[in-house]
């Protein structure tokens, strides 16, 4: 476990020293278990335990740095997610009488907008770190030999979109959420097997997959990603808003309001169908214009991508306003 004392969470927690850490524990190990070792593997979470119960270190050297720091990424997200995964636990007492609320003639409980707006804060906080481990982790893997070999860093290398920061340099907003980002990525899988994969080609796909964890990724593949990028993540997105149902936020496509008799609470609605599948609509065609600019890249670049077959019309047209090559 990568949390002792209360006095180590108070370092990612403004939290009283009268809290309990053995009332806390048993959600650190469920968070540690569902997200922290799932994102890091075994291998890494183990050697960066051993890392944290040999604390404190003298004279560290430059890899012992970079695993502090990751360190305090990690339990930076932990606790925050230990606290959204206990939430509603932590706000009850378990007695021989059953369940309890806690709560006293002096100190009340929050408002439901309240709790709403806290258990969403620990959320938020502790699945958007995720991410900012995994850029930690990409950018200092020099230092990181351990996760360097295991299967969850050759998933990151060879996906075409592994990270939000990758998914907003595109730019597609997804306003930093890890939860979208997870709720995208089965109708991604979905996008790339029956539709990039199928532009691509077998060949060239398979090139393209090797390329991306090499550790110099040849010149070609890195001109060709944001042309693959774009197109994944519109497409996958209109899939998203049809499954679910006008911001796009973890729980699907929604608006919301505040109420006139109580300003203080939010009226969360999904939005309605002709909106939903207008906005999947426009997604959808953005998508396959650039669908298109993809398959314009690819034959303007032949040479380096020779395997690709020209659609059945061979004919291209070109917008010299929008200097833009096109098939008819």
């Amino acid at each position: 476990m990568l949390f002792k004392t209360i006095a180590e969470i108070k370092t990612f927690l403004p939290i009283g020293v009268g809290n309990d850490f053995n009332r806390l524990k048993p959600h650190i190990a469920n968070a540690e278990n569902k997200y922290i070792k799932s994102l890091l593997g075994d291998v890494m979470y183990d050697e960066l335990e051993e890392f944290y119960d040999a604390l404190p270190i003298a004279e560290p050297t430059e890899v012992q740095e970079a695993m502090q720091s990751l360190l305090e990424k990690v339990q930076h997200s932990l606790i925050h997610l230990a606290y959204f995964v206990g939430y509603d636990f932590l706000n009850i007492s378990a007695t021989d009488a059953g369940f309890q609320r806690l709560e006293t003639e002096h100190k009340k409980g929050l408002y439901k907008y309240q709790e709403d707006n806290l258990k969403q804060y620990f959320s938020d906080a502790g699945f958007n770190s995720l991410d900012t481990i995994l850029v930690f982790i990409e950018n200092n893997i020099q230092h990181f030999s351990e996760f360097k070999a295991t299967a969850n860093w050759t998933e990151i290398k060879e996906s075409f979109l592994p990270t939000v920061s990758i998914v907003e340099k595109i730019p597609f907003n997804l306003f930093g959420s890890r939860l979208t980002f997870l709720n995208l990525k089965p109708h991604i899988s979905f996008v790339e097997d029956t539709t990039i994969k199928f532009v691509l080609g077998d060949t060239i796909y398979q090139e393209i997959k090797t390329g991306m964890i090499a550790d110099q990724v040849p010149a070609k593949i890195t001109a060709i990603l944001p042309y693959i990028r774009k197109p994944l993540i519109y497409l996958a997105s209109a899939l998203l808003m049809e499954e679910t149902g006008a911001t796009l936020g973890n729980n699907g496509l929604y608006f919301e309001k505040r109420t006139g008799n109580y300003p203080d609470n939010k009226l969360i609605q999904p939005s309605t169908e002709e909106r939903i599948l207008s906005l999947a609509a426009r997604n959808r065609f953005i998508g396959n214009a650039y669908l298109d600019a993809l398959k314009s890249f690819l034959a303007t670049n032949i040479s380096d991508w020779e395997t690709f077959e020209i659609p059945t019309n061979p004919i291209l047209n070109r917008d010299n306003t929008g200097k833009k090559t096109f098939w008819a």
